[in-house]
């Protein structure tokens, strides 16, 4: 069992804070039409949730959107996205994009930041008069072409890295294979890692049937990268060798008949598929799990690791360079293909004989602890400063000494 191999610093965005300007930073919000929830969608929440006070942060975004979203300066401006009849999609679509581009550009802030690599209504990527502040997020899509067979989204991503003034990537593995494939990148790129949002929240009662029992969870998407099936197949394979009380439990999308089918689903108890949990039932089922495991054979950050570190869970994770610049020395590392491996490690936490486990759970909760929003918001601002002084020569500098960014 390969426990805690690497020796990481955690990245926690520490650097030289400077005094913020009034600044307005205007986010183009596609990723607020594309996820209703979670992911990519709540860091640009949290992010702007952790603005400080002197950033004005103005949202272009669907209708209906707002309350996801929470600054003392915050404005909110609703466009159409969508017609108002499904069937008229297609004649509409460029209608639409038309208005979005005219309130888009109307708007008079100091830089825009997209919050995905298209726009509202699938409009592509455009450079305006502001200074352009693209995410990046992972190069998943370039590492498995299957799952974009159209090569629409590399190619979306490819016009944003080009176009863009300034890339915040979310992690240093993110930023090194950015340099990577794009070599002219790195001068306009830097690090701003994510926070977790379950740190404060009340964790909820879990379900009887998991109250009960030692389990293992699983959080996440299970399709390709994902790597579901390995935890599928290690866990079927400690059939009669686990306690007999023992669950997975499974949070993530609803199960479809072709999946269940293919993973004979139905036909295992010890399986309990919890849809679309919310955050206190997360927190809940973090907090009580034997385990969590993450297998993914890719990722740009790994968030869930995180949220499972600071609820005192024990993670067991794939040997992946991003999962050591999260979880670092506090995770039990596998190779994601190994399904023996896993097995025994599933079986370990199940029968609490994980090594070294207490000091690990809590070296964990100390290092997640670093890996704060409020860094996050504050390394992104200084960001904002420096990319609107490099386009903006007359406009004063910063003052270089620390400040306080508010948690609103």
């Amino acid at each position: 069992m390969n426990v805690a191999t690497a020796k990481t610093k955690p990245v926690t965005g520490q650097h030289r804070f400077r005094e913020i300007p009034r600044m307005r930073i205007l986010y183009e919000g596609a990723i607020f039409q594309i996820l209703r929830c979670g992911g990519v969608a709540r860091y640009f929440s949290e992010l702007i949730h952790h603005l400080p006070e002197s950033i004005e942060p103005v949202v272009l975004g669907p209708p209906g959107e707002s309350s996801r979203i929470n600054h003392p300066q915050l404005k909110y401006i609703s466009v159409q996205t969508e017609p108002p009849v499904s069937w008229l999609r297609k004649w509409t679509r460029d209608r639409l994009q038309r208005q979005i581009i005219e309130r888009f550009n109307a708007i008079d802030t100091d830089i825009e930041h997209w919050t995905y690599y298209g726009g509202l209504c699938r409009r592509p990527i455009v450079h305006s008069n502001r200074p352009l502040v693209v995410t990046v997020l992972d190069f998943i899509h370039e590492a498995y072409p299957s799952l974009d067979p159209s090569g629409k989204h590399v190619a979306m991503k490819t016009e944003a890295i080009r176009l863009a003034d300034h890339l915040a990537c979310i992690s240093q593995s993110t930023f090194n294979e950015l340099c990577e494939r794009f070599p002219d990148a790195r001068h306009k790129a830097s690090v701003v890692p994510l926070g977790t949002s379950l740190e404060n929240i009340t964790p909820a009662p879990i379900p009887s049937s998991l109250s009960r029992s030692p389990y293992v969870l699983f959080v996440g998407r299970r399709n390709n990268y994902k790597n579901f099936q390995v935890v599928w197949d290690a866990w079927c394979k400690l059939r009669g060798r686990r306690p007999k009380d023992a669950k997975l439990a499974i949070v993530g999308p609803p199960m479809k008949r072709r999946e269940a089918s293919a993973l004979n689903f139905n036909d295992d108890p010890s399986a309990v598929l919890l849809p679309n949990a919310s955050d206190e039932l997360l927190r809940g089922l973090y907090e009580q799990a034997n385990a969590f495991i993450f297998p993914s054979k890719a990722e740009g950050f790994g968030l869930p690791s995180l949220e499972a570190m600071c609820a005192g869970t024990p993670v067991l994770v794939s040997d992946l360079p991003v999962m050591h610049e999260v979880v670092g020395n506090d995770g039990y590392y596998f190779e994601p293909d190994d399904v023996d491996t896993v097995a025994d490690m599933m079986l370990a936490s199940l029968e609490n004989r994980l090594p070294d486990r207490d000091r690990i759970v809590e070296s964990g909760k100390a290092r997640a602890s670093t890996f704060r929003w409020q860094a996050t918001a504050e390394r992104m601002a200084e960001v904002y400063i420096d990319v609107a002084d490099e386009h903006s020569p007359s406009r004063p500098k910063a003052t270089a000494h620390p400040v306080s960014c508010s948690t609103v």
